[in-house]
């Protein structure tokens, strides 16, 4: 999937939709402390390209980038290479690279939580976060430190990277195509600014161009999660083990297996503090969306 501009492809095919666990189901409600503004991706350099300036393969660098953030901030620095990354492309593209034409998103989280990435790491579980609730958003970067993003990118976009500045959506401005980032910090939770890293470079969303032009948005939990406070506070294990099995057919892979859950309460108001709309309003404040 080829763009115009030099150095830059995009790769990401429309999500398939098919059905999947949806992180607001496994939400406790307690969102872990965190300050008024926070860039996880800033505490690292030298984001690297991963053939994403030759090929479509950003899905498989947004993995690369996530599994680089997530191995960084929780054990030992480990940044996929691009022989990695491609070997995760060929999954949708076996006869790379005669063969070039992106990849879905919900496909490689399958694969990825099925088999393993090529570093030799499987996802525990994945899960739609509902990218319409900016607080739903921001419970994930909260808990996870990043949020895997489908956007539609613009011509305008591109312009914007090129200036560095920050993208927006422009009516009338010409369609790209999809394409795949990590998001992985905000820079004030007022204005809705949420940062991510695309072609090795890192920048932010308006609220305009985020309303108008995020397509799918996926918090991914991998093994280096479980056990830390964010997890723990804020996703009910019991729950999530209960939806992965009605929705797989299959344990949670994690060891050891959570207890049963309890006896369901009933469902608190809207102001109670078990209830996550409410709690996440007070945390952030009400959402613009």
């Amino acid at each position: 999937m080829s763009s115009p501009y030099p150095q830059r492809k995009l790769g990401r095919k429309p999500p398939k939709n098919a059905p999947s666990l949806k992180l607001a189901n496994f939400l406790t409600g307690v969102i872990p402390s965190y300050p008024t503004s926070e860039d996880y991706l800033s505490k690292l350099s030298n984001w690297q390209m991963l053939g994403n300036d030759q090929y479509g393969d950003c899905v498989a660098v947004t993995w690369a980038n996530i599994r680089r953030l997530a191995t960084a901030t929780l054990s030992t620095e480990y940044y996929p290479t691009l022989d990695q990354v491609i070997a995760l492309y060929k999954t949708q593209n076996p006869n790379f690279p005669s063969q070039d034409d992106g990849m879905d998103i919900q496909t490689c989280l399958e694969y990825l939580n099925s088999t393993g990435g090529p570093d030799g790491v499987k996802a525990v579980a994945f899960a739609k976060v509902n990218f319409s609730d900016l607080n739903e958003v921001k419970a994930a970067l909260a808990i996870f430190g990043s949020v895997w993003l489908g956007i539609n990118v613009q011509q305008a976009n591109m312009d914007e990277f090129n200036n560095n500045q920050p993208w927006d959506y422009i009516s009338g401005s010409a369609n790209e195509g999809g394409h795949s980032v990590i998001g992985g910090g905000y820079l004030n939770v007022s204005t809705d600014d949420v940062r991510f890293i695309t072609w090795a470079e890192e920048t932010g969303f308006t609220d305009n161009f985020w309303s108008h032009s995020v397509e799918e948005a996926w918090a991914v939990i991998w093994p280096e999660y479980l056990g830390t406070k964010e997890f723990e506070q804020g996703i009910n294990l019991q729950q999530l083990a209960a939806d992965y099995q009605e929705l797989t057919g299959n344990t949670l892979p994690i060891t050891p297996a959570p207890t049963p859950a309890p006896t369901p309460q009933p469902t608190p108001t809207p102001n109670s503090p078990g209830c996550l709309a409410g709690l996440v309003q007070t945390l952030f404040g009400t959402s613009k969306k």
